[in-house]
């Protein structure tokens, strides 16, 4: 089994998708206590034979500067060179929108030679690094043509073949609209090949160009989708971080009244719509104010499990924490989908291996209600996408396996 070691690890969405596409996690490290707690949870479950993860990485909380990569692959139980990946994604904020886009100004900004630091000192053979579209035009474009430059240097006789996708997390299944900057980087002379030109294949798509033939492409998976069978908000059998905000009567009011998609002018969050993705979940500062979106439904923001269900994270996957703890470890994370999408690429075009299937993935995720959304669904193809036909408007209903 291909091991992992993870940079920057949060909540773990990282490793939880990469170990559910069959990766070993081996070492995971944060800052942040809340995160590691979670991590070691999810560890001790796992190791109880309960619904977790990470059952053999070390996890370490630690702010990433005082790290020495000899620490990280003596926990790790591996040496220089013996890491299949190294997978990481520094913090965003300096580089999103949302941060202020102050980027090497931002001491986080400093982080992305950090990442290089460790990748150079335990010299994986091959190394994912994740993050915001941001990153590719702050400061016209310097800060992330330096890092590229880094990481493809020369160093102690070694050097990695670097390739940029830019993904969007919704066209692989994940029900929220989020794009993200994915470098993958491969080590010269070990006899692997390096990173595909072509990015990994979309699975999903608008649902009125979505077709299910010959494996192409399923409708995007939505809000709805993402909501259907999670327990009402106080019930018996609620997961965990399902406890919503509680409203005043004047919020209330104004959330009842938004229209889809339509935006609160106090709180700055849309009403989710039913049969769109959902928004990217807003992480907020170090001080607070991250939160989710309007619920479809309700009136009332959605919660942190529900905001976990747009990220994909499946119920069991607990958050340590209260009130902005689990929404900034949600927020902040690699969609699991998204990351177990990239792990399976990186198996079979790196690896040469073959990938455990989609659906597979899925289940061990514990996303069955998107499994049973994509079964439910009809998919309208135009005619003339098929056919020769004089109708351009002309559609027909497929029945199709659904077994992809």
């Amino acid at each position: 089994m291909p091991t992992v070691i993870s940079l920057f690890s949060g909540g773990g969405g990282m490793d939880c998708g990469l170990e559910a596409a069959g990766f070993e996690s081996r070492f995971c490290t944060d800052i942040d206590m809340h995160s590691c707690i979670t991590l070691n949870t999810m560890k001790d479950n796992a190791c109880k034979k309960l619904a977790g993860g990470l059952r053999e990485a070390e996890i370490v909380q630690r702010d990433i500067n005082e790290i020495h990569p000899d620490d990280i692959l003596e926990k790790a139980r591996l040496q220089a060179g013996e890491v299949n990946l190294l997978a990481g994604g520094p913090p965003c904020q300096s580089f999103s929108v949302f941060g202020r886009r102050q980027g090497l100004e931002d001491p986080r900004g400093q982080l992305v030679w950090q990442y290089l630091r460790i990748l150079h000192g335990i010299r994986p053979q091959v190394f994912l690094f994740e993050n915001v579209p941001g990153l590719l035009s702050i400061e016209g474009g310097t800060v992330f043509q330096k890092f590229l430059e880094a990481a493809q240097s020369p160093f102690s006789g070694y050097r990695y073949h670097v390739k940029k996708y830019v993904l969007e997390a919704a066209h692989y299944g994940v029900p929220q609209f989020r794009t993200r900057v994915i470098v993958l980087g491969v080590l010269e002379g070990i006899g692997l090949p390096p990173p595909p030109d072509e990015k990994p294949p979309q699975t999903h798509t608008e649902a009125h160009s979505a077709f299910r033939l010959e494996g192409t492409l399923f409708p995007y998976n939505t809000a709805g989708d993402a909501l259907c069978g999670l327990p009402a908000v106080g019930a018996s059998n609620t997961p965990n971080n399902h406890i919503g905000r509680v409203h005043g009567s004047e919020i209330i009011e104004r959330y009842a009244s938004l229209s889809y998609g339509e935006r609160d002018h106090a709180t700055r969050i849309n009403r989710l719509h039913p049969d769109r993705p959902s928004y990217t979940i807003i992480v907020g500062s170090d001080k607070g104010g991250g939160k989710g979106h309007v619920h479809p439904y309700e009136a009332r923001e959605v919660t942190p499990r529900e905001s976990a269900r747009m990220q994909s994270f499946p119920d069991w996957w607990g958050f340590s924490g209260t009130s902005r703890h689990p929404i900034r470890q949600i927020g902040n994370a690699v969609p699991p989908i998204l990351a177990a999408t990239l792990g399976s690429f990186i198996r079979q075009e790196i690896f040469a291996e073959v990938p455990i299937p989609r659906r597979e993935i899925w289940q061990s995720l514990g996303q069955q209600h998107l499994l049973k959304a994509e079964d439910r669904k009809c998919y309208f193809v135009p005619q003339s996408s098929l056919f020769d036909s004089v109708d351009k408007n002309a559609k027909t209903v497929l029945t199709i396996d659904r077994a992809g």
